[in-house]
């Protein structure tokens, strides 16, 4: 026992002195590499300086070609002996000169060595800043236009022209020298206006007077000749050579410097990286040795803890029972195989919990979804039969008070259906089934519409309700506008049914326009109850209000905002925003981006599409298929309303033996029926060889609201798509278009 218990200390000391060892191998290892790496950031900053040093004198070459080519004919150049573009290259030549020192001495202290190029490269530049300072005061002198000796002669020019006896043509004679010399500076020229000069000069009709102007005019065209020759910028002589030829030299010099210093910097890199590579592979020598020396003791049980987890993850979770039978004689390693024994017991269980916990969820999902078609067929059913009816009821003749009771009765069965289609798209948005679309639409056009459908609302309260709408706006838009009324409606019919007095607001703002996408901020106001601060949040959970007397007091089911807040998202805009508003009310606002429609055409085309009224269409006979007696007879009755006679049937089966042995203009075919449903008889009406010479419109008629209802009703062959409640006009426009679609295919 005490051979093993001293064995043990002996190992454990070695471990200690073996990591104690490479813990400041690893130190050292860092300060020099920490100390490499700052001298190759010197060196390569040293690298940079210098081509921006000789990168920024090229780019300073470019204020002096300036100058030349614009500057010298500036007024501020001989007013105040001041020029931008000369003056910068004149600062940037000081600048330059002392960087370069800099960098000089930076040279000496990373010991690049000493490069003579760079000590001849100050002594040029400063005869540079001499030269260009001489160009400067030569081309004050020579001037130009009216300010010196150009402005000179040209002054003399003008007396000779108004106040001598001098020829017109002789004048013109010289002046026309003159420019040519100014512009081509030529030996011809200057040989041209010496010997009119000496031509003129000879001729007895010309005054004393004239004579000395002459004489001063020939005087300041000889300066200007020796100024422009000093001055040498057309034949790249005199001072404007001798600056090209320091610019030259320069910038070669800047060329040698930039070479020599780059191999230098390249061999002192390389001394620093051979350095760095022995030590790095010095320390990993000893890391391995060290690694090797200890790994015997550690790995035999890691590796087998590792072998079962990948064989526990290769059962995807479901053995919990541990293949590690042995305790490690390392303490933290056997407690660690002990803690993992733990977890796969308690993760399989929490696996199995959660698989049934999430079997049940999907079933209750489903259910879910199943339980809203039914309700959503069971109380269309009843509904389409109450709506119907009211709708045949109001046509007929009436007193006041009759009519006031059917239209609270139809207000109330609307307000149920509408309850029920909220509560639909809720299941759809939990279910990820709610869908928007892209079409073309005028947005001020449509939100104008939008505003109507609550004139009678508001004059019933006694209200006002405001539409401001701005007008940098693009109208045409593509977008889902029954997604977007569907919002705007919910919020704007909130904020009247909130407010007793005052005001509503729907105000429509561009917050922002990139390319052909613009950001539009949508914000409805009113002057009603108001909203508590730490309520707005929980108003956008499904169910709930702020409180639960406004229920009481105002009805609703809270799905509106939840809803709204689903849609605005699902078209890509922000959350919804509510605010109590000091003043009283509550603001409701979000932001949508919606893609600038360029193709007008296409938005008048799908807005001013029309098809013929009813009455100009004539149908002989319909055919009704319809198990639900009252179904029955409020389809019956509609159609009768419409004029249309119509035969009954009471199921599919039933449907297709009427359609053979009789003729029918149209079909309003119900989907789930008895014997046969509504999707088996419209395949064997299609399949028959009556349908094959004549066809004719079959109109799906369900209490069934999921889209994936009508989209299956299109599928299987379907011409159209109309739900329960069935509303007069409605299927009055359904006919209509039917009607004239079948007649456009004939």
């Amino acid at each position: 026992m005490k051979f093993f218990f001293n064995n043990f200390r002996y190992f454990r000391t070695q471990i200690f002195l073996s990591f104690s060892s490479m813990i400041v191998l690893i130190v050292i290892w860092f300060m020099f590499y920490l100390y490499i790496d700052r001298k190759v950031d010197h060196l390569n900053n040293f690298t940079y300086k210098s081509y921006q040093i000789s990168q920024d004198f090229t780019g300073n070459i470019r204020n002096f070609q300036t100058f030349l080519l614009f500057g010298y004919k500036e007024k501020d150049f001989y007013i105040n002996h001041n020029q931008k573009d000369l003056k910068l290259y004149i600062d940037n030549l000081k600048n330059q000169r002392k960087e370069i020192d800099l960098i000089f001495k930076e040279s000496k202290e990373l010991n690049i060595g000493n490069n003579p190029s760079m000590t001849n490269l100050s002594k040029e530049i400063d005869n540079l800043y001499i030269v260009v300072n001489q160009f400067k005061k030569t081309a004050l002198i020579r001037g130009f236009k009216d300010h010196g000796i150009e402005g000179k002669m040209r002054n003399k020019a003008h007396f000779l022209e108004k106040k001598s006896s001098l020829n017109k043509i002789t004048l013109l004679q010289f002046r026309r020298h003159e420019k040519d010399y100014l512009l081509r500076s030529d030996v011809a020229s200057i040989t041209k206006f010496e010997n009119l000069y000496n031509s003129t000069f000879k001729k007895k009709n010309i005054d004393s007077a004239t004579k000395q102007v002459l004489i001063d005019y020939k005087n300041d065209f000889d300066t200007l000749v020796k100024l422009s020759s000093k001055l040498g910028v057309s034949q790249n002589q005199g001072l404007y050579g001798k600056i090209n030829q320091i610019n030259g030299f320069v910038e070669s010099s800047f060329v040698q410097i930039i070479a020599h210093n780059e191999k230098r910097i390249n061999e002192l890199k390389k001394t620093l990286f051979y350095s760095q590579l022995c030590q790095t592979l010095l320390m990993a020598l000893i890391a391995l040795i060290l690694c090797i020396y200890i790994s015997k003791y550690f790995t035999k049980d890691i590796k087998l803890l590792s072998l079962d987890i990948s064989s526990y993850i290769k059962s995807n979770f479901k053995e919990p029972i541990s293949n590690l039978n042995h305790r490690s004689s390392i303490r933290e390693v056997d407690f660690l195989l002990i803690s993992y024994g733990i977890l796969k017991e308690k993760l399989s269980e929490n696996i199995i919990f959660l698989e049934k916990k999430t079997e049940q969820a999907n079933k209750t999902a489903t259910f879910k979804t199943q339980f809203l078609a039914n309700m959503s067929h069971e109380i269309r059913s009843p509904l389409n039969g109450v709506i119907g009816m009211l709708n045949m009821l109001k046509t007929s003749s009436l007193n006041s008070e009759q009519t006031e009771y059917i239209e609270i009765a139809e207000h109330s069965a609307d307000h149920l259906l509408g309850i029920v289609n909220m509560i639909l798209d809720h299941s759809k948005m939990e279910a990820g089934k709610m869908k928007v679309e892209q079409y073309p639409i005028n947005l001020k056009k449509e939100l104008t519409k939008l505003i109507r459908l609550f004139e009678y609302r508001i004059i019933d309260k006694n209200i006002k309700l405001h539409f401001i709408y701005d007008d940098s706006i693009s109208n045409n838009i593509l977008g889902d506008n029954l997604r977007l009324q569907q919002v705007l409606i919910n919020l704007i019919d909130n904020a009247i049914k909130f407010t007793t007095h005052g005001d509503v607001k729907l105000e429509v703002n561009l917050l922002n326009r990139i390319d052909d996408l613009q950001y539009l901020s949508f914000k409805i106001m009113d002057s009603g109850i108001g909203i508590d601060a730490d309520k707005t949040e929980q108003m956008l959970l499904a169910f709930e209000q702020a409180d639960l007397t406004t229920t009481r007091k105002y009805g609703g089911t809270g799905l509106g905002l939840t809803i709204s807040n689903q849609l605005v998202q699902l078209m890509g805009g922000s959350k919804l925003n509510i605010i109590g508003l000091e003043s009283g009310g509550s603001s409701f606002s979000f932001e949508i981006p919606f893609k600038i429609n360029t193709n007008v055409i296409s938005i008048e085309d799908n807005n001013e599409t029309h098809f013929n009224d009813i009455k100009d269409v004539i149908i002989n006979k319909a055919l009704i298929v319809e198990d639900n007696l009252i179904n029955q007879k409020v389809l019956y009755k509609l159609l009768n309303k419409l004029n249309i006679p119509s035969d009954i049937a009471i199921n599919g089966k039933e449907a297709v033996t009427l359609y053979n042995k009789n003729d029918y203009d149209i079909i309003f075919m119900d989907l789930h029926m008895p014997e046969m449903d509504g999707f088996e008889a419209t395949e064997k009406i299609h399949a028959s060889p009556k349908y094959q010479i004549t066809p004719i419109p079959i109109i799906a008629v369900t209490a069934s609201a999921f889209d994936e209802d009508k989209v299956k009703a299109i599928s299987k062959g379907m011409d159209d798509f109309i739900t329960k409640p069935v509303v007069l006009k409605n299927l009055e426009e359904i006919i209509a278009k039917q009607m004239q679609l079948k007649c456009f295919q004939i």
